[in-house]
């Protein structure tokens, strides 16, 4: 035997170690992928399954307080993407109707059919200054198509808040209201906008990595609305005259 074809049996047997190993690599892998990127505001537990098939619990992490559970996530990767330098998954998450699709490449990630619902109160996970009112109700995430890049977003979503309660104010009722947002590139357009109930919200903004969020806009109520929700403008508004409140705020 040449020392030729003794290389090549050797490439193969590595090679094909190589393949086996991947195809084996636990779903604790995600889990720690999942947290990274979520810079440990998310956590997967009870991973199951492996890399390419598998599925956890995902909850989000608040400052005090155990976990909070979000639902089930399963996911399965197609090998074929690898051939094209992309990793191609399809994600369901709790009781979508439908997975989303996700591709990985070194140059970013795109994710199409976005269809997610999440208890409100996961809100104080990411914007901890909500965390201080207890924020309630329904979250849905909506996007037909997004591209996040390293310094860019490119796409639209929706994000909606309905039902919209406050642990510490029990009994308001705030409606039910959205956020449209347009990613252009370096920077996201916003747009609030209200589905119904008795506060109309107007408002825009922006948000980018340097400058973070910039959001103006107003909060109204009719002369019938409850005298609790006058009262709750009022508290929390520093310029609330004529069933108006406007603000105007950077995070």
């Amino acid at each position: 035997m040449t020392r030729q074809r003794i290389a090549l049996y050797c490439a193969v047997g590595v090679l094909a170690y190589v393949v086996a190993l991947g195809a084996t690599l636990p779903a604790s892998w995600v889990s720690r992928a999942v947290e990274r990127a979520s810079a440990h505001r998310l956590l997967l537990r009870a991973p199951e399954g492996t890399v390419w098939a598998g599925g956890a619990r995902l909850y989000a992490k608040e400052r005090s307080g155990p976990p909070l559970e979000l639902g089930e996530l399963r996911w399965r990767t197609a090998w074929t993407g690898l051939l094209a330098g992309k990793l191609a998954t399809d994600v369901a998450f709790g009781g979508a109707g439908r997975a989303m699709h996700v591709e990985l490449s070194p140059f970013g990630v795109t994710i199409q059919g976005l269809d997610v619902s999440l208890p409100g109160k996961a809100l104080a996970s990411f914007v901890p200054a909500l965390e201080t009112v207890g924020p309630e109700g329904v979250l849905r995430v909506r996007s037909d198509s997004l591209r996040l890049d390293a310094d860019s977003i490119l796409g639209l979503a929706q994000v909606e808040w309905r039902q919209v309660r406050m642990s510490r104010a029990p009994g308001l009722d705030l409606g039910s209201h959205v956020a449209r947002l347009r990613g252009g590139g370096s920077k996201v357009d916003i747009e609030l906008g209200t589905l119904e109930g008795p506060l109309m919200l107007n408002g825009a903004g922006t948000w980018d990595p340097k400058t973070g969020l910039r959001m103006a806009g107003s909060a109204e109520h009719g002369p019938q609305a409850s005298p609790a929700l006058a009262q709750f403008l009022n508290a929390v508004c520093t310029e609330y005259r004529n069933n108006r409140c406007a603000f105007r705020f950077a995070l």
